[in-house]
């Protein structure tokens, strides 16, 4: 919670840095820093996702069925011959050219943000950036628009259940959201099998009659794995593309300079401005040698990225940006089997915002320092301002009406007649 950690955490993780392994007395776990010891983690069959493998009680065991069975069946807690199988069935959706199919949908949908956030000059960071991978998400599930709302406070507060410190009372107003949230993919789901058609439910129900048939709760577990990696997770990476790339002048003006950098300035951003303040867990299936260090099974080892990324063995230059560095040893979006399934939507999605950013205002100005929430596990930017100014000879883009906060949900733009 220190708020060096949002604000500048770079020194910290140079400090991390000083050793290859990290660990907490008694309690037998343990933090990689480095990015060599971090790929050997994640390429060791050794190590797991799966606690029980190691030994251990599964993290959800004491959560009550309906929220533990659905977690315990997600992608990152299933065996590796489930978690193929799982994989196979929502595939097909996330190909290339299916992936190439959605650029218009996400078009729209940033020309809709426009419309609706900037108003006399002013962009409204958060707003704008929640409204695109929510719409882009409910899009490819055929999410109504009125539930939407409700789908984003079930993803919100899905990721809080992680929150290794959070208290018996929070936990009391998290976790019936999120069973509610968990009855509402039931309902869209049940309703899917009904009546298919191309959106991404209908893939998945499909390819079970192809052989990959999912459990009930892997359903759930897909579909919520979903719903909160594509919303909270490319909101917060959509925050730091403004906080890190549009608005730093130089960074801005490589960019615009040649478009051809805007794929690897994303991946830059992730890597160099990281929004994460924790990694990804691996449990000890036997006994064995880690970062050189001799660990006991059962031990959790949690390969730390944000400072990995800032590594500079792995990255000549680590804590510069650099708009065009080739991004091979990013691990952004995992590594191996637990890649993320949703990885080249969410690159799509940036693709197309930073484009029309660029297309539609010539500058980008922090208004004030981006305000971070006390969130342990990411720097989550809940508010920021920018100003804009648009380019010489485009239509305006001020709307004369503001827009209140119901039409957040409700757009009456312009744009809104595309979507339908």
């Amino acid at each position: 919670m220190d708020p060096a950690l949002n604000e500048d955490p770079g020194p910290i993780y140079a400090q991390m840095r000083e050793h290859r392994l990290l660990f907490w007395p008694g309690v037998n776990f343990y933090v990689v820093p480095r990015l060599a010891d971090a790929l050997a983690v994640l390429q060791d069959p050794r190590l797991s996702t799966d606690t029980r493998a190691a030994g251990l009680p599964a993290p959800e065991s004491m959560l009550p069925d309906a929220l533990r069975a659905p977690i315990e069946a997600s992608l990152t807690r299933l065996a590796p011959k489930d978690h193929a199988r799982v994989r196979r069935a929502v595939a097909s959706a996330f190909t290339p050219g299916a992936i190439k199919g959605m650029r218009a949908k996400v078009q729209a949908i940033v020309d809709e943000a426009i419309d609706l956030y900037v108003h006399d000059g002013v962009l409204e960071a958060r707003a704008f950036v929640e409204h695109i991978p929510l719409r882009v998400i409910a899009a490819m599930l055929g999410i109504p628009v009125e539930q939407q709302p409700s789908f984003y406070e079930f993803a919100n507060n899905l990721a809080k259940l992680h929150n290794p410190a959070m208290t018996p009372e929070q936990f009391a107003s998290v976790a019936p959201v999120v069973i509610a949230g968990l009855e509402r993919i039931r309902a869209l789901v049940a309703a899917r099998r009904e009546a298919l058609g191309d959106d991404l439910l209908s893939v998945v129900i499909r390819a079970e009659a192809n052989g990959d048939a999912l459990s009930s709760d892997e359903m759930l577990g897909l579909v919520a794995m979903l719903i909160n990696g594509g919303i909270l997770t490319t909101t917060h990476f959509m925050m730091f593309t403004f906080k890190s790339l549009l608005c730093v002048p130089e960074r801005a003006a490589a960019v615009r300079r040649d478009r051809s950098l805007v794929g690897t300035a994303l991946e830059e951003v992730l890597r160099h401005d990281s929004f994460g303040k924790s990694g990804t867990l691996r449990y000890l299936t036997q006994d064995a040698e880690v970062a050189g260090v001799s660990l006991p099974r059962g031990a959790a080892v949690m390969v730390f990225f944000p400072a990995a990324y800032l590594d500079e063995d792995a990255f000549p230059s680590a804590s510069s940006f650099d708009p065009a560095r080739k991004p091979d040893k990013n691990l952004n979006y995992g590594h191996g089997p637990h890649f993320c399934t949703g990885a080249a939507l969410a690159r799509l999605e940036g693709d197309v915002l930073v484009n029309t950013l660029l297309d539609r205002f010539a500058s980008f100005t922090l208004i004030g320092e981006p305000v971070f929430a006390p969130d342990p596990m990411v720097r989550d930017i809940v508010q920021m301002r920018v100003e804009v100014t648009r380019e010489l000879g485009a239509e305006s883009v001020w709307p004369v009406e503001e827009a209140g906060r119901a039409d957040r949900w409700r757009p009456k733009s312009r744009s809104a007649s595309r979507m339908r």
